[in-house]
């Protein structure tokens, strides 16, 4: 298996009243990731910027109807882990606190607060916030490995805002741990032990050395973490990857790591919020410890409702054809990225 990023291009065209019905070709891609060979589109349609949202009414509302993530609410309302797992009930690292996730979706489920402040904007988190959020959840985790030696799989997640389907304003990660890993996630992990298999190297070592090489998608390197575009995003505008060198684990994560990490993703956000950006999810994957051939690594998208009508960012051909559809080419992106990293 070699790494190729395969575009295959075509069109479609129209007689355009704009122009006076003359004719006119619009060029679609076909691409196809070089490791899952998962297939998704890219079409760069004259799309309009969103104007910055008025948060203001969705954040009273939140307010209102009671806040179980903040300061004085946490300690009565909050689960607290059982003694086995973690004896002191809750994890706090900072302003960050990490308790069970009252609906759980995996056998280990964890929500961890980011900061005490209600509401905080894209462009106001900071590092520190980020990095003891981060450093919380990953203690979380370490404790499950300690306590059921028989989990494998870990993540932590973030749905940020109502469009990333989150029910929460106050900023919180999802933690998970289980004995089964998420579709997707399997797609990765059984992808690149095939490359490793057939190759004798890392697939990530090779893709970042490629990446590097081509300067379409490779943003910047911050500590052990690699920043790029996703040549086959998985969202209609943003899709950033992070890959730490080397670390198989999310547990084998250093502080340095993660507060490496949480710098990156400030810079993200600070593109996001000038462009007006206001809603995100994010996954870190990991790999399994004792198999070399996964690097542990993060994705991020923007999520939104897109203007004239609101409508959703997520349609059939993403829900219901399992394929990819993107309105902005990830190189372009890249480019606009890349000063936020300098």
């Amino acid at each position: 298996m070699t790494i190729e990023f395969k575009k295959f291009l075509q069109s479609s065209k129209l007689l355009d009243p704009a122009s006076n019905f003359a004719e006119k070709t619009f060029p679609i891609e076909y691409r196809i990731d070089p490791l899952t060979k998962d297939m998704g589109l890219v079409a760069e349609f004259r799309w309009r910027q969103p104007n910055k949202p008025d948060l203001s009414e969705l954040i009273a509302k939140s307010m209102e109807r009671g806040c179980p993530f903040c300061p004085e609410n946490i300690d009565k309302v909050t689960p607290k882990f059982i003694p086995d797992l973690y004896s002191e009930g809750r994890i706090k690292v900072g302003e960050a606190t990490a308790f069970p996730n009252a609906m759980p979706y995996m056998p280990y489920s964890a929500i961890t607060i980011i900061g005490s402040k209600h509401f905080v904007g894209l462009s106001d988190f900071t590092q520190q916030m980020l990095t003891d959020a981060l450093i919380a959840s990953q203690i979380y985790l370490r404790k499950v490995n300690e306590y059921d030696s028989k989990v494998k799989y870990y993540y932590i997640m973030w749905n940020y805002m109502p469009p990333a389907n989150s029910s929460q304003v106050h900023p919180h990660l999802q933690v998970f741990a289980g004995y089964l890993p998420l579709i997707y996630h399997q797609v990765l992990l059984d992808t690149s032990k095939q490359y490793y298999s057939e190759n004798g190297t890392v697939f990530w070592f090779d893709f970042i050395a490629e990446e590097k090489k081509l300067q379409e998608r490779y943003i910047a390197t911050i500590g052990n973490a690699v920043w790029l575009t996703s040549f086959v995003p998985r969202c209609f505008q943003l899709d950033v990857q992070a890959i730490f060198q080397g670390k198989e684990s999310i547990l084998l994560l250093s502080p340095q790591d993660m507060k490496d990490f949480a710098e990156g993703l400030t810079r993200v956000f600070k593109y996001m919020d000038d462009q007006n950006f206001y809603s995100l999810n994010m996954c870190l994957y990991s790999g399994v410890i004792g198999e070399e051939s996964f690097w542990t690594q993060a994705r991020v998208i923007q999520r939104g409702l897109l203007p004239p009508m609101n409508i959703s960012d997520v349609g059939s051909a993403t829900l219901l054809g399992d394929t990819r559809f993107s309105t902005r080419c990830p190189e372009t992106v890249c480019q606009e990225l890349r000063p936020y990293f300098s």
